[in-house]
């Protein structure tokens, strides 16, 4: 669960709010949009990686951890794509 709390929650939307940042920043400087949708769009590969590890690792877990992790995950990933 160390993976889910730590690594996805915390670390994963850390690098999620500094790439958003930069992509409105992108915008405030008059950068074309699809510049900044790009930049928005770049840790896709990390967040989907991070969530198959926590996936991956629910399948370690007992019961109703594993469910919930799967979750939270899941609903992380959407999160972070939807807004």
């Amino acid at each position: 669960m160390v993976l889910l709390w730590h690594d996805m929650f915390v670390c994963g939307t850390v690098v999620n709010l500094v790439f958003l940042g930069l992509a409105l920043l992108t915008v405030y400087r008059g950068y074309p949009d699809w510049l900044a949708v790009l930049v928005f769009f770049l840790p896709m590969p990390f967040n989907i990686f991070i969530w198959s590890a926590v996936w991956r690792a629910a399948g370690q877990a007992p019961g109703v951890a594993a469910w919930v992790a799967c979750t939270l995950g899941t609903g992380w990933l959407a999160l972070t794509v939807g807004v």
